[in-house]
This record gives structure tokens, C-alpha cells and sequence, in this order.
């Protein structure tokens, strides 16, 4: 069964956030919704066209789901996540990405991925990761980490590798991504507001 509405919810939910900005009020948006679902279900050559996605993408994880929601949601009128709590869930994705990639990349003699099958270590850490983000008020990241988790519990994807529904190549790449175009923006940023007050203290 989840190997049937998981692909139908990553495609309606791309499908939407691509076309969203067309979309002018609340009503448009609930109405780009229901096309975009009815167009994953869409046969073509006897596969959906949600199915077709997949055989390209592959499975997108419960956290990048979880993500897009909350993106979904965000156009509905849910309030977005702050400064602080989205920096918060960069990092915390782009420090997975640097712990899991390079060994699937060949440029680590570690295979944290392994760990995946057996994952009471890592469940223990994550738990404590999400007691942290709780207390510190970052929602976004905890969220996904809590439902990620609960999916694996649940065995609601058909992998058995508890790394599969924390993350993926696409939310690895968009949190790297995504906190180093920050990073220089801040940079960047710091280094104006120096030559504004140089200039200033020069005048």
C-alpha cells in the first residue's frame, strides 16, 4: 500500500509547488491541489504518471516529504518556519549528507549506511537530536525527524535502511546547497556593514 501513495503524494506535492505561483488565491490553490493528485493517478503506457516520476527520481525520503508539506501547508496560510528553525533543519540535513554521502561516493572507508539496518545507535542519537531541536524551538526539523522516524517504526516505505527516510541525494544537495548560499549571504553581508561603518567613521 505504501509503495502506492507515497509516490502519489512526492508527485502532487512537486507538481504543485512548481505551478503554485499561477495560483492566485486559496481556492485556485485548493484546486491546483486536487489536479495536481488526480494527475499523478493519470495512466500513461499503463504506469501513473507518479510511478513514471519514480522509475526516474526514484523515492524521495519521509523527511523530504515532510518538508514539502509543510511548503504545501505554507500556501494554505500555515505560518512559515522562522529564520532560525531553517537554518537549524540545514544543517541538521546537511550534517547527514556529510555523514552518509562520501562512503557512497567511494571517499570514505566507512559505511555508515550499515548502520541503517540495525539503528538502535542512531535512533538514541536522533531521539536526544530531536529532544534538542524541541527545546530550542526549531519545529521544522524535529518534525521531520519524529515522523521520519515513525514512518521507519511503522515501516511505511519499502526500504529496511532507516537512512532512507531520513534523507536523499535531492534533500542532501538542497541542504548543502541552501546553507552555503546562506553562509556567503551572511558573509557577505558582514563585510558591507564593515566598509558602511568604515565609511562612516572615515566621514
Amino acid at each position: 500500500m505504501t509503495d502506492f501513495w507515497l509516490p502519489h503524494l512526492a508527485f502532487t506535492l512537486l507538481v504543485f509547488l512548481i505551478f503554485v505561483r499561477l495560483a492566485r488565491n486559496a481556492a485556485q490553490r485548493g484546486i491546483l491541489l486536487a489536479g495536481s493528485l488526480l494527475l499523478s493517478l493519470l495512466p500513461v503506457q499503463g504506469i501513473s504518471l507518479a510511478l513514471q516520476l519514480r522509475t526516474y527520481i526514484g523515492d524521495l525520503s519521509i523527511s523530504s516529504l515532510v518538508l514539502l508539506s509543510w511548503a504545501m501547508l505554507c500556501r494554505f496560510g500555515l505560518p512559515g518556519a522562522s529564520p532560525r528553525d531553517r537554518l537549524a533543519s540545514l544543517a541538521l540535513f546537511a550534517g547527514l549528507a556529510v555523514l552518509l554521502y562520501p562512503a557512497a561516493l567511494g571517499l570514505s572507508y566507512s559505511d555508515p549506511y550499515q548502520l541503517g539496518f540495525e539503528p538502535r545507535p542512531m535512533l538514541l542519537v536522533l531521539g536526544l537530536l530531536s529532544l534538542v531541536l524541541i527545546i530550542q524551538r526549531s519545529w521544522l526539523g524535529a518534525l521531520a525527524l519524529v515522523l521520519a522516524t515513525l514512518a521507519f517504526t511503522l515501516h511505511l516505505n519499502a526500504s529496511e535502511n532507516y537512512w532512507d527516510y531520513l534523507i536523499d541525494p535531492y534533500l542532501a544537495l538542497y541542504s548543502l546547497g541552501a546553507l552555503l548560499s546562506s553562509g556567503l549571504r551572511g558573509l557577505l553581508a558582514r563585510r558591507q556593514g564593515m566598509r558602511t561603518t568604515d565609511t562612516r567613521n572615515a566621514a
